[in-house]
């Protein structure tokens, strides 16, 4: 069990392989600001574990509401911006 949990950490501390490292802090995308005021993230995001917690909000938010597609399609831009 203890080796499962460190190699959960482990794996949350690296990157995959193919990602490009993340320095923190990051602010969040222009379009994404007033969402994250209105679901109480910050708009700031310091570490990885506030950047999970963002990406895990983002994806229970419902496609119905327009920012919420606003902010997903700048992600999925800077994301793709990143790879490049």
């Amino acid at each position: 069990m203890r080796i499962l949990i460190a190699a959960f950490v482990l794996g949350l501390s690296q990157p995959a392989i193919g990602e490009p490292a993340v320095t923190y802090p990051v602010s969040v995308p222009q379009e994404c600001v007033q969402l994250a005021e209105r679901e109480h993230v910050s708009v700031v995001i310091e570490n990885r574990y506030q950047a999970l917690k963002a990406e895990y909000k983002l994806a229970r938010l419902s496609k119905a509401d327009p920012m919420v597609a606003q902010c997903r399609e700048a992600v999925d831009r800077l994301r793709a911006a990143s790879k490049s």
